[in-house]
């Protein structure tokens, strides 16, 4: 795909976007359906992006706008968790589904490169920052580049070392398997499969059919601490031979990655003219790690803000102005997150049982919607009376007190 590029004598643009991934190349794509069609948008990352490097996978009721980009999806998903509970379990009007990077990647580059305001620069960033009433500046190893409106900012990363919260870890491998013999059912997905050596941690794999002798097997992980990779690897081969009874496949693809689960605040704006989105303005549900269709809710809200203020940061920056002190827990469903991360961090109860709990005590439907963010106070109490009491409460007691004495302090 043939992108616009920069010309050597403009470093000058009224929105830069700093990485080129989900949540850049999202921003890209709702600028560009937005009133600011005609601003020049400068998109910077180091990498091309033309390779498969991970699969998004989420749910979502009923219809979406990147329909058309998901490689496949499903109206239930199998559950296989603590005391003997294993489900095929309906999902009513939501789909499972998945989409592939590399196709996300190739229709944002087809959408952003019919508009010649918008170019892409394939460098290293040395720096972000912001000056007024400069703008927003960012240090390459190719020049130094202002944007007058906005700079866009989804590659700076937290060290998520402060222990004052909790900090746990997405950890995962993954691989694209190939057998001679059909031995996927291609409507049906394993979303959690618990019935792994937990190995006092939270462990499942999840199995993702693409046709019927094709399909993604992914181990993961929550804790705190990583492993050496030849141990994700297996884990994965055990679980293929033991639970999916293959012997010989071959490895197509193979993706990996780490994701923070964290309540530790995201400064947004942490210098004039700079947003922080994707990881880095704390888009990632921190009780699962879920992303894609936050990030997309997220910077839709974002962009049509920004409308409302014809981008103007002043304006922006008064109505944002708790961006740059962020409270501790800023809504009850960031709290409820904080007591689950507590309950899985202290060890004080299976997460694989907790799971359980959750999907076999209650419609998967409702699940859904609650780790969406989308039930009411009276659903979230209904739900939460599902998971043990005792760990909970003591969790939730602890989470509190923490959060005052960061607010008092």
């Amino acid at each position: 795909m043939k992108h616009s590029t920069v010309d050597e004598a403009s470093q000058t643009y009224d929105f830069i976007i700093v990485g080129g991934g989900l949540a850049g190349l999202s921003t890209a794509y709702y600028l560009n359906q937005s009133k600011f069609k005609t601003a020049k948008i400068l998109i910077i990352d180091q990498d091309t992006k033309q390779t498969n490097d991970k699969t998004w996978s989420f749910w979502e009721n009923g219809q979406g706008d990147f329909d058309h980009l998901v490689h496949q999806q499903w109206k239930g998903i199998w559950f296989h968790g603590s005391n003997q509970f294993s489900a095929f379990l309906p999902i009513d009007s939501y789909r499972y589904k998945m989409i592939r990077s590399v196709d996300f990647y190739d229709y944002m580059h087809q959408q952003l490169s019919v508009n010649p305001n918008i170019v892409f620069l394939h460098t290293v960033v040395e720096q972000v920052t912001g000056k007024e009433p400069i703008g927003g500046i960012v240090k390459t190893q190719q020049g130094t580049f202002i944007a007058q409106k906005m700079v866009f900012d989804s590659t700076f990363r937290l060290p998520y070392t402060n222990w004052h919260y909790s900090q746990m870890l997405q950890h995962f491998k993954g691989w694209v398997i190939e057998t001679n013999e059909e031995v996927f059912d291609i409507e049906k997905p394993t979303m959690f499969d618990f019935r792994i050596d937990q190995h006092n941690e939270c462990r499942f794999v999840y199995v993702l059919p693409q046709s019927t002798r094709k399909a993604l097997v992914e181990f993961t992980i929550f804790s705190d601490n990583l492993l050496e990779d030849t141990i994700y690897e297996q884990h994965l081969k055990a679980y293929i031979q033991e639970f999916l009874k293959i012997e010989k496949y071959q490895i197509h693809e193979v993706e990996n990655g780490i994701i923070p689960m964290s309540d530790e605040p995201h400064v947004q704006i942490p210098f004039p003219y700079v947003i922080r989105i994707g990881t880095s303005g704390g888009y990632v549900k921190a009780s699962t790690g879920y992303s894609f269709s936050r990030t997309q809710r997220k910077l839709k809200q974002l962009v049509a803000e920004l409308e409302q203020v014809n981008g103007d940061f002043d304006t922006f920056d008064y109505q944002k102005e708790s961006w740059f002190f962020p409270e501790y827990a800023a809504t009850w469903k960031d709290y409820l997150d904080s007591v689950l991360l507590d309950v899985m961090l202290k060890k004080r109860h299976s997460a694989k049982d907790i799971f359980t709990r959750l999907f076999s005590k209650n419609k998967p439907s409702q699940i859904l919607k609650f780790l969406d963010e989308d039930t009411r106070l009276e659903d979230d109490i209904a739900i939460m009376r599902t998971v043990p009491i005792i760990p909970f409460i003591i969790s939730a007691v602890a989470v509190f007190f923490r959060k005052l004495w960061y607010y008092l302090r």
